[in-house]
């Protein structure tokens, strides 16, 4: 895929990384206004693959393809958390989508289910870019690639990374 990229005109890599760009913006705000607690760890999912586009139209391929695995290992861990969570929940408030994956029915789940909350802790740590976790390490690469590659692409990358951060520890407080 490489020899592809390579082979791009100036102009198409603008359009991958403004579309990368937007679409993590858009996902972003979208995940905010989430009430159901898959929905809205799919929109930061459809977000960080916004980040990825991104990383490969300013042709940081490695830092593209580095955040794909480290997001991976991280979302897996809150899409695991927000299972049990779910199965947790469904007992309680019915077995109906939109009453055991509402987070509005949900809190202070952090007395019942520890083990749960800390190793969804350490998800949200990691997707929201705090080191040592693995999502530092490869959102910082973009971040930094996109704002020596264009300033205005690194300003709505960092303002997209500061409003993920938001959102998910909204979605964490929300549960635990």
């Amino acid at each position: 895929m490489f020899p592809l990229f390579k082979c791009y005109h100036l102009s198409l890599k603008s359009i991958i990384s403004w579309t990368g760009a937007i679409a993590a913006l858009l996902a972003t705000i979208i995940a905010l206004a989430q009430k159901d607690l898959k929905k809205g760890l799919a929109y930061s999912t459809m977000s960080q693959l916004g980040y990825m586009m991104l990383a490969l139209g300013i042709g940081s391929y490695k830092a593209g393809l580095f955040h794909l695995i480290t997001h991976a290992y991280s979302k897996a861990l809150l899409f695991l958390g927000s299972g049990s969570v779910i199965h947790s929940m469904e007992p309680i408030v019915g077995y109906h989508p939109n009453k055991s994956q509402n987070m509005i029915f949900m809190g202070g789940l952090r007395q019942y289910m520890p083990i749960t909350a800390i190793t969804f802790l350490f998800g949200t740590l990691s997707l929201c870019g705090i080191p040592p976790f693995a999502c530092f390490w490869s959102k910082d690469e973009i971040l930094v690639n996109s704002w020596l590659h264009f300033p205005i692409l690194g300003s709505i990358a960092f303002f997209t990374a500061g409003l993920t951060a938001f959102y998910v520890f909204r979605i964490y407080f929300f549960n635990f």
